[in-house]
């Protein structure tokens, strides 16, 4: 009797080990791949980030002089008793929460933002108590659709012409590169009124600044004439944006074409053609390490244009809520652009963990 159940005890043990061992074997491969240590330690850095963010854009408009309803006081112009417009005050202080202490309005709007992925009600008179959400959705398209492109297109343009000019610097390339890093020193906002006194002014090929452009539809008049807006500032960006690629790449170039390789290869008899692509691979992945930056630098100048050129993005919209003090709508601008900041910079990460295979399969040897 005692022997079936120590046999017994003894099958437990072993079951109990081996599904220890096998545990203790998972966790070791997840804690050796430094790919999903990447993920994971991207995803914590960039939540703190993120909420850190939110946070400061609740404090920073509060901490401004001023308040929302200050419009309020306009109301005696038209001849209504202060009586009342006292009352109007205190229910419009109800209303927004901007009668509760500034720790229990932090709350509220945490509370709001994590578990609804509300901002609030807008105090612009012109869409009086709509949610912000609903009045900032519409033009994230516009952004994104700039800024996005320029991105891609630029980081590709400005690898393409800093590797060509850096792998064979004759004169008509160099020529080439100094009009694109001179295109690029320019101040983005004074060449963006150039460009439109050129193109819009003097060569009319886009419609004029005052043009209003439509809200999205799936119609093609309406696509037609919101695409013949979105040209001049996507273009304006990739000029402005492709020489800080150029230089990068240029020098990335030079010291490919140096390298021990390059020089093994010409000497066995490869084809330039064929080793101008194999430097040119090399030289490409380390300047991924600079998409961050420049994705946040893109999504800057974007909002300071849409407002520049009349495009109606996110800028236009948050210089409409600073316009008024209208706290949700600055905040739910901030957060919607810190937002997308982080997710871009998340997704960058990421992307060069997969390209560089000392990330991607680092550590599963172990």
């Amino acid at each position: 009797m005692k022997s079936i159940e120590t046999n017994i005890l003894e099958e437990e043990d072993s079951q109990t080990k081996t599904s220890l061992i096998k545990q203790r074997t998972t966790t070791q491969k997840f804690i050796s791949n430094s790919f999903l240590r990447l993920v994971v330690t991207k995803l914590i850095f960039y939540f703190i980030i993120f909420f850190i963010a939110i946070s400061l854009a609740f404090l920073i408009p509060r901490l401004v002089p001023g308040n929302p309803l200050d419009y309020i006081n306009q109301l005696g112009s038209t001849g209504l008793p202060p009586s009342y417009q006292e009352q109007i005050r205190t229910y419009m202080e109800q209303l927004f929460g901007l009668d509760q202490p500034i720790w229990v309005q932090y709350w509220r709007f945490l509370e709001a933002f994590f578990l609804h992925g509300d901002f609030g009600l807008s105090i612009d008179l012109d869409t009086p108590g709509q949610p912000v959400m609903d009045l900032i959705l519409p033009t994230l398209p516009y952004t994104l659709m700039v800024a996005i492109p320029t991105l891609i297109i630029t980081f590709f343009l400005g690898n393409l012409i800093g590797a060509w000019v850096g792998y064979n610097e004759t004169k008509p390339r160099k020529v080439i590169y100094y009009i694109v890093l001179t295109m690029g020193a320019a101040p983005f906002y004074w060449f963006a009124y150039v460009l439109a006194t050129i193109f819009i002014t003097q060569l009319q090929l886009f419609p004029p600044l005052s043009t209003s452009v439509p809200n999205f539809a799936w119609d093609w008049a309406v696509l037609e004439q919101i695409f013949s807006h979105f040209w001049l500032p996507l273009i304006l960006l990739i000029m402005v944006n492709t020489g800080g690629w150029s230089t990068g790449a240029r020098s990335m170039m030079i010291y490919e074409r140096g390298s021990g390789y390059i020089l093994y290869s010409q000497k066995l008899g490869f084809k330039e053609s064929k080793l101008r692509k194999y430097a040119y691979r090399n030289s490409l992945l380390p300047q991924f390490t600079g998409l961050n930056m420049n994705f946040n630098n893109i999504i800057g100048q974007t909002l300071i244009l849409e407002v520049v050129l009349n495009w109606p993005g996110l800028g236009k919209v948050m210089i409409d809520a600073f316009s008024i003090n209208d706290y949700a709508m600055i905040i739910g601008t901030f957060v919607i652009v810190i937002f997308i900041i982080v997710i871009g910079n998340f997704l960058i990460d990421i992307s060069y963990g997969l390209l560089d295979p000392r990330i991607r399969i680092g550590g599963q040897e172990g």
